[in-house]
This record gives structure tokens, C-alpha cells and sequence, in this order.
């Protein structure tokens, strides 16, 4: 809900006017310091960074990045491997699915799994461009979505520069028309005073959101951010307590020193003593190191708790077998699945928005929702386990194209089964046709 609007099942949908717009603009500000924070993080711009205490001695930083780590590793894991389609009436859609999505980039899976990770919610705006079918991820630095109760998208607002221009410009879009504008939402024109105003074909507001079912309570900047600072702090200090001693004090017996003899004195290394009977020592603070490993330890152990992952580090045991790994990823296998499952809400809209291209452009009516999606979690698999128990499950209880899609090295089963009949197909001619030459050699 933004101000009194708010979007029901069954309403008219929403069209562009300048008072709903500039609510929207107010709610992508108030939501964009939070974004920023939260990828701040994950490039390693974190508080223990940014704000580290500075003193007139050593100030090293030292930063782990384990966020960054982690949300690459869980994107690897969830899109490291194609998404398969999986089409329940009609096979020809499938081949349509992947030509057209070939013109794609081959990362589009990877930046929306990114984004979703380190915001919580991503979008992707569908648009046709020189007679192809186009994609672009946003982020909510980019942009923002008014969404239905359903979760659907019904008005979506684009911020972008144009090179060598410092204006802010607005792309807002509805379930007609595509405007460009300037930031106080006048719609711009082009060199012959036309509105840029473009109806589109979707007759929906063609833009996908991927969002974690709590938001930014889910995403790893939120839940490992104080953990990374203090990670970060402890290295950072045990780091300048070695490059100045900073767990000592210069004791002087028998002289005086002001500031400016002390600056002269670190500047030079050199101390004079006029008493003989004066002295200088460190006066050491007798801290066991092995205080600050253990406790920088436990701070590591608790951001891999967190997390839900494991630590390829560590000393493992001895049984590395497929089945042992599964044991020790099974939490990170079901976080995988439910983001995955994020993923799925905002692909279903990708196909929706593809077919409707496909019907428009090519005359080629498919319905999204006979297109089951299955993301392929890229964790370790035994094969030779799974095929052992495929062959033992008596006959009729598992299809042949689910039995496929178990195998790690079964990227596309519903292809794979194509090939299979191609084959067989171009067999059996080949069959009849040795038949009808001994025949006629006969």
C-alpha cells in the first residue's frame, strides 16, 4: 500500500498519474538507504571498514568478506546450472523457450540471483528491442515495483542516467504504455515534439519480481553484518598491535618528555636519556594470544552457523562420499531450494511476458502455466548411488524423465528425451531400409 492506494484482486489496474508516481518516488527513497547499506556489504564496505577508529600510530584494515563469499557460493549453487523447463502439453514450446532465450545474456539467471540475494527483491523488466525479446535486472537502487496483493507487479519505476547527461531520468511502466520522464515526471519528447510514450503488447505491466519470502531479514548482510564487523575489528587490531605494539606503554624513569620531543622521538628512533640512573621500558600488556584466536574463532564459527554453511577450510573427515557431503550441505540445500523457489515467482513472469512475444511476433499460442520450472541445485550428487536406486524401484513408479532429471549430468531432461526419440526414429528407418535392400536383393 503506498499512501491511500492500495491494489485488490478483481480492481481496475493502476494507470500512470503524477500523484501515485510521486508516492512511488518516495518510497524507492525512503528503501534505498537500506539498499545501499546492504551492498556496502557485500563489496566490502562495511562499518568495520568505513569507520575503523584512527590513530596516530599503525591504522591497517584488515577485511574478510564473507558475505560477498557466501552469496556467490549461493548463487553458484542455485543457477550454476541451467534452470530446465519442463512443458506438460506441448514439447514444441520448449524449443522456443530455449532459442529465444539464447538472445539473452547467458548471466541474466546469475545477476537476478545476485541481486535477490544481497536486496532480498530483484526485478526484470521485459521489453521488445529491434524485433527481439529483451531482459534487463534491476535492483532496488534502480528502481521500484507497486505490487498487488498476489505479489504481481502492476506499476514499476526505473532511475537512469543517460551518458553524458548529470539529469535523472524516470522509465515508468503500466499494463499500457512505457513512459520516459524527467524527475519531476514530465514526459519527455522527442526532436519532432512527440511524447515518448510506447504502448507495449503485454496488457499487463510486464516486469518479474524475485523476493525472499521476509524481505531483508533473510538476506546475509542483515543477518551476518555485525558478526563480519567484529571479525573484522579483532583482525584489524591484532593487525596493528603487531605493526606498533599497541598492547604496550613506553615507560620513562629520570627524564621528561613533552609532545614534540615524543614526535621527534617516533620520527627518529632515537632516544636520549640524561640521568644515568634513568631508564626506558615497554610496559607490556601480557595478553595470551591465544585469547584472541579462540575468540576470533568463535566469531567464525557463529558467521558459518548463520549462514548454514560449511567451512571447506576445516579438517574434514575421513568419509567423503557423495552421500557424507550431501549430510553435511543438508541445510544449505533446503535454504537453496527455498530461494529457488523466489526465483521460480519471478520466471514464471519471464515466461508469461516470453510466450506473449512469441504469440504477438510469431503466431505461436503456448500457455506459461503448463511450463513447470525446475532450477537445478548445483550441491555434490552420488550418481552411482542414484542410479543404484532407480534400478532396484520396481517398474511404474518412476517416469524416465524424472529418473533423468536426478542425475547431476542431466541438464535438460525433456531435450534429452528428444534426442532419444530422434534416435530411435532415425533407427528404425534405418531398419526398414536394410529390410527393403535385402528384399530386393532377394
Amino acid at each position: 500500500m503506498i499512501g491511500n492506494y492500495s491494489f485488490k484482486e478483481g480492481e481496475k489496474s493502476l494507470k500512470f498519474n503524477k500523484e501515485i508516481a510521486s508516492k512511488m518516488k518516495m518510497e524507492y527513497n525512503a528503501r534505498k538507504g537500506k539498499a545501499t547499506e546492504l551492498f556496502n556489504y557485500y563489496i566490502g564496505r562495511s562499518k568495520s571498514v568505513r569507520e575503523y577508529p584512527k590513530t596516530d600510530r599503525s591504522n591497517r584494515i584488515v577485511s574478510d568478506n564473507f558475505i560477498k563469499c557466501f552469496t556467490d557460493e549461493e548463487v553458484s549453487f542455485m543457477v550454476g546450472l541451467p534452470v530446465n523447463y519442463v512443458d506438460k502439453t506441448n514439447r514444441e514450446s520448449l524449443a522456443y523457450i530455449e532459442n529465444v532465450l539464447n538472445g539473452v545474456s547467458a548471466t541474466i539467471d546469475v545477476e537476478l540471483a545476485t541481486n535477490m540475494l544481497i536486496y532480498s527483491t530483484a526485478y526484470e523488466f521485459y521489453y521488445k528491442n529491434n524485433d527481439e525479446f529483451n531482459i534487463k535486472v534491476l535492483s532496488p537502487m534502480e528502481g521500484y515495483g507497486y505490487l498487488d496483493s498476489n505479489g504481481n507487479v502492476q506499476l514499476f519505476m526505473y532511475f537512469f542516467k543517460k551518458e553524458l547527461d548529470n539529469n535523472d531520468y524516470i522509465l515508468f511502466v503500466d499494463d499500457e504504455y512505457i513512459y520516459e520522464m524527467d524527475s519531476d515526471f514530465n514526459i519527455l519528447k522527442n526532436r519532432n515534439g512527440e511524447e515518448l510514450k510506447k504502448p507495449h503488447y503485454f496488457n499487463f505491466c510486464p516486469v518479474g519480481v524475485a523476493k525472499l519470502p521476509n524481505g531483508i531479514y533473510d538476506t546475509l548482510g542483515y543477518n551476518l553484518g555485525s558478526l563480519q564487523d567484529a571479525y573484522n575489528y579483532v583482525n584489524s587490531d591484532w593487525g596493528n598491535e603487531i605493526g606498533d605494539t599497541r598492547l604496550a606503554y613506553l615507560a620513562l624513569y629520570g627524564l621528561s618528555l613533552d609532545d614534540e620531543d615524543a614526535a621527534k622521538m617516533k620520527e627518529k628512533g632515537i632516544l636520549q636519556i640524561p640521568d644515568a640512573k634513568g631508564k626506558a621500558e615497554w610496559l607490556i600488556k601480557n595478553i595470551d594470544p591465544n585469547f584472541v584466536k579462540e575468540y576470533r574463532d568463535a566469531i567464525k564459527e557463529d558467521i558459518y552457523r548463520v549462514a548454514q554453511h560449511i567451512d571447506n577450510q576445516e579438517n574434514v573427515q575421513s568419509n567423503t562420499s557423495g552421500s557424507m557431503l550431501s549430510t553435511r550441505l543438508n541445510c544449505l540445500r533446503l535454504k537453496i531450494m527455498t530461494q529457488n523457489s523466489a526465483l521460480k515467482n519471478c520466471i514464471k513472469m519471464r515466461l508469461r511476458c516470453l510466450f506473449r512475444f512469441l504469440d504477438v511476433e510469431k503466431n505461436k499460442n503456448f500457455n506459461y502455466k503448463d511450463v513447470e520450472i525446475r532450477p537445478q541445485i548445483n550441491l555434490p550428487k552420488n550418481d552411482v548411488e542414484t542410479a543404484q536406486i532407480i534400478s532396484q524401484l520396481p517398474e511404474g513408479i518412476l517416469s524416465k524423465q524424472t529418473a533423468r532429471s536426478l542425475f547431476s549430468f542431466m541438464y535438460n531432461p525433456s531435450r534429452e528425451q528428444q534426442l532419444i526419440d530422434e534416435e530411435m526414429k532415425k533407427e528404425m528407418d534405418n531398419e526398414i531400409l536394410d529390410i527393403h535392400a535385402k528384399e530386393q536383393d532377394g
